[in-house]
């Protein structure tokens, strides 16, 4: 469950991370808006952090750090995605997380709940970056795959001056 949950927020911050590149197959019908399409994959810091009573419970952590990349180009890391989640519901594995996507020219912050089970869509919304991401905005959806990944990731990041 853990792996599962880090590399679903991984996910969802790859996407959000390289709004740079529109890689939708029609364009967009807001010209600032880009859709990516990405994935992303787990890497060996994946912490869950037993905050209360044994086992999962409200407040427990999960921090972990993934590998981003374009769906396009699957062997070509294009950034990591850093996060920790609160669980709020160990019955349904709903967390609230917190996550930053880096990218070489900046980074991208997203924020939701996400219910980490595999097979499962969640949506977050993208509150910010640095750099060209100063005032993104818009949402990002994770397809949960396998611990390991990848998980599917699409993101509508709309940039505005």
């Amino acid at each position: 469950m853990r792996r599962t949950i880090w590399i679903a927020i991984a996910a969802v911050v790859l996407g959000l991370a390289n709004g740079r590149t529109t890689l939708a197959s029609e364009a967009p019908a807001n010209p600032s808006t880009r859709i990516l399409n990405l994935l992303s994959r787990a890497t060996p810091i994946n912490d869950f952090v037993d905050t209360g009573p044994a086992g999962p419970s409200p407040g427990d952590l999960y921090v972990f750090s993934e590998r981003l990349f374009l769906a396009s180009a699957p062997d070509d890391q294009i950034g990591s995605a850093d996060g920790r989640c609160v669980l709020i519901d160990p019955a349904t594995s709903r967390f609230d997380c917190s996550i930053t996507g880096k990218l070489p020219d900046g980074d991208i912050l997203v924020a939701g709940t996400l219910t980490l089970v595999q097979g499962t869509t969640s949506v977050g919304a993208i509150i910010g970056g640095t750099g060209p991401y100063q005032r993104a905005r818009g949402e990002a959806s994770s397809r949960l795959g396998p611990f390991e990944g990848p998980h599917e990731v699409t993101i509508k990041l709309i940039l505005t001056p």
